[in-house]
Formats: C-alpha cells, structure tokens, sequence
C-alpha cells in the first residue's frame, strides 16, 4: 500500500500468495487440509477480522493498512485459489 500498488497488483498478489502459504503451514486449518472452500472461506475470513478487530489493525499500522491486506486477500481467494 505504502508503494502506491493496489491490492489486485502482481506485488500485492505475491504477498497474499505467501500469507496463503504460511496459513497452508499450519496443522488442522482448511488450508493444510487441501480443502479448497473452506480455505477460500477462512482467507476471507481472516481478511475482514485483520479490519475489525484493532489488535490485528495495528498489525498493519492503522485500518488502511488492514483494509489493503483484507482486499489483496480477497482477490487472492477469488482469482487463484
């Protein structure tokens, strides 16, 4: 977000391409499972409590910066998963 890209963009994409891949990392969730819907449900999932909730808000150093990660997130989940 910092450099200008939108969330659809190849950069943002490969970010989102890796936050999949450490999710897919983790023992028990949909992604380590291979079960495709659920994953796509639990990445968006994730996206919207990254922006509704301010613990992980921060994380991204303010909602904006939530919202970017939910929406390259979101895309992520609909075109490539």
């Amino acid at each position: 977000m910092k450099a200008g890209v939108s969330p659809t963009s190849e950069r943002a994409q490969s970010l989102a391409a890796r936050h999949v891949q450490w999710l897919s990392q983790i023992p028990g969730t949909p992604t380590a499972d291979g079960d495709r819907e659920r994953s796509i449900e639990m990445v968006k999932g994730l996206g919207d409590l990254y922006v509704n909730d301010p613990r992980f808000a921060g994380m991204y150093d303010d909602a904006a910066g939530a919202m970017f990660v939910r929406d390259a997130l979101r895309e992520y989940a609909r075109t490539r998963m």
